[in-house]
C-alpha cells in the first residue's frame, strides 16, 4: 500500500473521490453518507442504489486499493467501531459550538480535541493533494500576467496570505473586499490573467459567479474547494481539492467546516513554494526588492 493510500478507508474515500470518474464517485459519496448501512449491504443493492453494474463497484473497491467487497466492508466496520470508541457515547443532539465541541469539555479537552483536527486535517490534506494537478496550477501561475483572487467569509484568510506570498516574489495580484468591486473588477480579465477562487462548499454565490464570467471572458480560472460536485468546479479549469471532512465521521456538520482554513492555507503555501522553487531568480528578486519593506516593520 503507497503512502497516500495509509490511513482508514473512509478518511481514504474522501480524499480520493475528486478524483474519481462520475460512476465510482456515486459510490465513494453514498459510502459516505451512510457508512453504518453500507458495511451491511450487498453488492447488489448498493450497485442498484447507485445505478452502476455490480462490476463498477468491484472496480470502485479495487480502485480504492481493496482486495474485495468483503474485506471493504470489513474496513467500514472496524473504522466505524474504533471512531467510536474514540468519540465516546455523546448523544448526536449535543449542542455543538465548534466542531465537535461539546457542552461539558474543559480545557484541555478543548485544547486536544483542537489540535487533533489541526493535525489530521494537514494530513488529510497531504493526501488529497494531486500532484498532476498541483503541476498545472504552478504552470499556469507561471503564464498569467495578473492573478485575481476570488473569495468571502472564513476562504479570505487564505486569500490574504496568498497575496502577501505571491506579490513578495514579484507576481502582480488582485483582490478587492467590496463584494461590488470585486464583481465589477471581472471586467479587467481575460487571455492571459488567471482568476482563482476560494471556497470550501464550491457553492458561495458572488465567488462562483465570478468564476463563471472570468471563464467566459477567456480566464484561465483555478478553484480550490471540497466538493467535486460544487457549482464552482464547472467553471474551474483546474481544480484542486481538500479534504470534505477531517477527523472521524460524526455528527458535526462540515459542509462549512471552519477547519477549511487550515486546508486552504496549507495549499496556497505548496503553490507558493512549488512556483518559488520553478522560479527561483524571479523569487529572489522579488524577495530582495520587497525585503525593505517587510523590514521597517519589525523593532
Amino acid at each position: 500500500m503507497t503512502a497516500a493510500m495509509q490511513g482508514g478507508i473512509l478518511s481514504r474515500l474522501r480524499y480520493m473521490s475528486p478524483y474519481l470518474n462520475p460512476a465510482l464517485r456515486r459510490i465513494a459519496e453514498r459510502v459516505l453518507k451512510s457508512p453504518e448501512q453500507v458495511k451491511s449491504i450487498s453488492i447488489k443493492d448498493l450497485a442498484a442504489e447507485c445505478q452502476v453494474s455490480e462490476s463498477t463497484v468491484t472496480r470502485f473497491v479495487r480502485e480504492v486499493d481493496v482486495a474485495s467487497f468483503q474485506l471493504f466492508k470489513i474496513l467500514i466496520a472496524e473504522e466505524l467501531s474504533q471512531n467510536h470508541s474514540r468519540s465516546g457515547s455523546s448523544p448526536v443532539g449535543d449542542a455543538k459550538f465548534y466542531e465537535d465541541i461539546d457542552e461539558g469539555d474543559d480545557g484541555p479537552t478543548v485544547v486536544s480535541k483542537i489540535s487533533t483536527r489541526y493535525l489530521q486535517t494537514v494530513q488529510d490534506t497531504a493526501k488529497s493533494l494531486n500532484i498532476d494537478h498541483l503541476d498545472a496550477a504552478v504552470q499556469a501561475i507561471e503564464a498569467a500576467e495578473t492573478i485575481a483572487f476570488f473569495a468571502t467569509g472564513v476562504s479570505l484568510l487564505s486569500v490574504e496570505n496568498a497575496l502577501f506570498r505571491f506579490m513578495r516574489v514579484g507576481k502582480s495580484c488582485q483582490f478587492f473586499r467590496d463584494v461590488n468591486v470585486r464583481q465589477v473588477s471581472i471586467a479587467t480579465l481575460g487571455p492571459g490573467k488567471l482568476a482563482i477562487g476560494v471556497s470550501n462548499s464550491g457553492r458561495t454565490i458572488s465567488t462562483v459567479d465570478a468564476m463563471r464570467t472570468a471563464k467566459e471572458r477567456g480566464t484561465t480560472t483555478l478553484c480550490i474547494t471540497s466538493f467535486a460536485d460544487s457549482p464552482i468546479v464547472r467553471y474551474s479549469d483546474i481544480r484542486l481539492y481538500t479534504p470534505t471532512v477531517t477527523g472521524p465521521a460524526g455528527s458535526a456538520a462540515y459542509h462549512e467546516s471552519m477547519m477549511a482554513k487550515i486546508a486552504q492555507l496549507q495549499v496556497i503555501d505548496v503553490l507558493y513554494s512549488l512556483y518559488a522553487l520553478r522560479n527561483p531568480s524571479i523569487a529572489s528578486k522579488g524577495l530582495e526588492f520587497t525585503s525593505p519593506v517587510t523590514s521597517t516593520t519589525r523593532y
